[in-house]
């Protein structure tokens, strides 16, 4: 057996030339022999890949589906209505919105996700609140909440994907709007608990976040002390 001189390739004797880098082989020691059987078909199949996403996402339905019918079948046989099981259908409707629209979607479509996503998880909160947990919480404290983690997704993803392309000065975006959601949920929660909003340790933790934001964006204006801290973190 032989070898290509130039990649070093495993030859057969029924190859004039390497199949790898079409090096002219020249050996005496194993001269050319057609009647050799050649080490890959002459014939080369393209295979176009083939698009199971409706396939998977018919059996993810099916499988989301099966507890969400059994419990629904407990609590029909148990209590004669349906009460704790819309709470379980919930779920896996929930987790239905996470798995299958995303298969569909285009990545550059992040914000019908993020409504699609969103409207789940407030109807499942809901779904808790109105069957298994008696209140308002929904309204006075998930509501709120969820609504306003979502905007500042929205606005960080717009501002990072439209205007923004280093990678410093992105985490100061996130780092920056980091403040806001910690002082909405300190709000929300001191209102729905006390009624009354007093903000404290809040206000504690965003300084440091709005001065690393700085910081962030005053080292990505200079390069050479950008590029002095890649050298000492090995980045």
């Amino acid at each position: 057996m032989s070898y290509c001189v130039n990649c070093g390739v495993e030859l057969a004797p029924s190859e004039h030339a390497c199949p790898l880098c079409d090096t002219e082989i020249v050996n005496p020691r194993q001269p050319f022999d057609r009647k050799y059987p050649q080490p890959f078909p002459k014939r080369f199949d393209i295979f176009s890949p083939t698009d199971d996403r409706a396939f998977i996402a018919v059996i993810i339905s099916i499988i989301l589906a099966l507890p969400a019918a059994i419990c629904l079948a407990c609590d029909l046989a148990y209590t004669k209505g349906a009460g704790w099981s819309l709470i379980v259908m919930g779920a896996m409707a929930m987790l239905w919105v996470y798995i299958v629209p995303v298969m569909f979607i285009r990545r550059h479509r992040v914000l019908t996700l993020v409504i699609l996503d969103t409207a789940a998880l407030l109807g499942f909160l809901w779904l808790v609140e109105a069957f298994a947990a008696k209140g308002l919480w929904f309204v006075r404290f998930a509501l709120p909440l969820v609504l306003l983690a979502d905007i500042l997704f929205v606005i960080d993803y717009i501002i990072i994907k439209k205007l923004i392309a280093t990678r410093l000065k992105k985490v100061a975006v996130v780092v920056a709007t980091l403040p806001i959601l910690l002082v909405g949920i300190e709000a929300t929660l001191d209102y729905f608990v006390d009624g009354k909003v007093s903000l404290l340790w809040s206000f504690a933790v965003s300084i440091p976040c709005v001065i690393l934001a700085m910081l962030l964006v005053a080292v990505d204006r200079r390069s050479r002390f950008k590029q002095e801290m890649r050298k000492r973190l090995h980045m």
